[in-house]
């Protein structure tokens, strides 16, 4: 692939964050090896909230680095790996620890991912990295790109794709459960965080946080407690709102059960927020292609204040739950309630009732989404469920969506080009770094 000149700058741009380490000039691409006949050597960057969790379901291998900017809210996740060696700066960690690490998780905001990620990938370690997988299109793009030239394994925390119910939804709709899919209509119960706001003035830094590696990458601002631990979400400088949370868990059934592909036209409809808040709600359009004989098809998304109407499909008495989805199909319809597709019924009763149960054509993911990236690594399975060639397209429709709520603007998409065609748009498709 030809390397355009905005790729090249926005490489140059993370690389200059990136500490000097063996380079692939000096020693040639570095690539992922396998582990075998022992424990896995990982590394963790974000120790404290979600970062904890995931430091807890890879506890059984050996954790050998641990990195957070606040000290007090890692404190536990530091006490329960006493030989972990314990840094601030991802970027140390990497250089100090390579030749002891096979694998690298990353769980910090979503506008920290792809710096850190990178750099793993590019040392030849395997990574796992919270979803949604980047902060922006162009990035995505950019880690797929890297994952293939280094030959790592990996993995993005949508732990949903590895559950039963998304393969039996996938195997519903390619038996033709609901016949020809033209619409899905999907819901969330987020944000649960505050959006819609103005930025807030400066306060003291607490003594445990650096605040300067916590920004990263972002533009400069002072600390403010309304920004984290937990409320970046609803930024746009460290979050993608309420789209960006729970995309890549919610639109996954319909992207891999349609085989989607790549949007060609994203619109929104957008009430409150600011340039830098997320709003208190949206409405995001997305049409897709025919692909083969599957028609076109139509998907809307809504959070926050945003509702969709009651499906008149939806039997009498039916909740509408906070968050799920609903797929419309010639034949019938599939509802699902909640995030995962865990209690998918198929409507009217009558179609419910006729339809049989096609065969398990689809392999299940054994022991979970965590252990299915670590079954990779030892070669147990050929790729995790949700490696990169399946969490970067994924993620990039997420962020789609989220380009076109900041922007407040409907575009046409080229996904080969990485382009919009609408100015205001496209701007929101890649991103500047701060040095830090």
């Amino acid at each position: 692939m030809k390397t355009s000149r905005r790729e090249f700058i926005a490489a140059a741009a993370a690389a200059a964050l990136l500490p000097k380490v063996a380079s692939a000039e000096a020693s040639g691409v570095r690539t992922g090896r396998l582990v075998r006949g022992r424990k896995i050597n990982i590394a963790c960057v974000g120790c404290g909230g979600k970062g904890a969790d995931d430091v807890r379901q890879f506890s059984g291998e050996n954790i050998v680095g641990l990195c957070d900017v606040d000290f007090a809210r890692a404190q536990q996740t530091f006490a329960a790996h006493p030989k972990a060696k314990v840094f601030r700066d991802w970027r140390e960690m990497l250089a100090a620890l390579d030749d002891q690490i096979d694998a690298v998780v990353v769980s910090t905001p979503d506008h920290m991912h792809f710096p850190v990620a990178l750099r793993a990938i590019e040392m030849g370690k395997h990574v796992y990295v919270q979803k949604p997988l980047t902060h922006t299109v162009e990035e995505a793009r950019r880690l797929l790109l890297a994952s293939r030239r280094h030959k790592v394994v990996t993995q993005m925390g949508n732990q949903g794709h590895s559950n039963e119910s998304t393969r039996r939804m996938k195997e519903w709709l390619e038996a033709g459960a609901i016949g020809d899919v033209t619409e899905v209509t999907i819901w969330t119960n987020r944000p649960v965080w505050p959006q819609d706001k103005q930025l807030p003035g400066a306060q003291d830094v607490p003594a445990t946080l650096d605040w300067n590696r916590w920004l990263g990458v972002a533009p400069w601002r002072p600390y403010n407690r309304a920004y984290m631990p937990f409320d970046w979400r609803g930024w746009w400088d460290y979050g993608s709102g309420a789209i960006g949370d729970m995309g890549c868990h919610t639109m996954d059934a319909a992207f891999w059960g349609l085989e989607l592909g790549a949007p060609t036209h994203v619109s929104s409809e957008v009430i409150g927020g600011n340039e830098y808040s997320c709003p208190k709600g949206s409405v995001v359009t997305y049409k897709f292609p025919a692909r083969g004989n599957r028609p076109p098809v139509t998907l809307t998304w809504y959070d926050g204040c945003c509702k969709p109407k009651r499906p008149g499909i939806l039997p009498a008495g039916e909740r509408m739950p906070g968050s799920g989805q609903i797929f419309i199909g010639s034949k019938g319809a599939i509802f699902c309630p909640g995030d995962y597709c865990d209690s998918a019924v198929i409507l009217p009763e009558s179609r419910r009732v006729s339809f049989v149960e096609p065969p398990k054509t689809l392999a299940r993911v054994a022991n979970g989404h965590y252990q299915n990236w670590l079954d990779g690594i030892r070669g147990v399975v050929d790729a995790p469920c949700s490696n990169f060639e399946h969490a970067v397209p994924l993620t990039e429709i997420a962020l789609l969506g989220a380009v076109a709520v900041r922007s407040r603007t409907a575009f046409g998409w080229d996904k080969d080009a990485l382009r919009c065609d609408n100015p205001a748009a496209q701007k929101f498709i890649s991103k500047t770094y701060r040095m830090f």
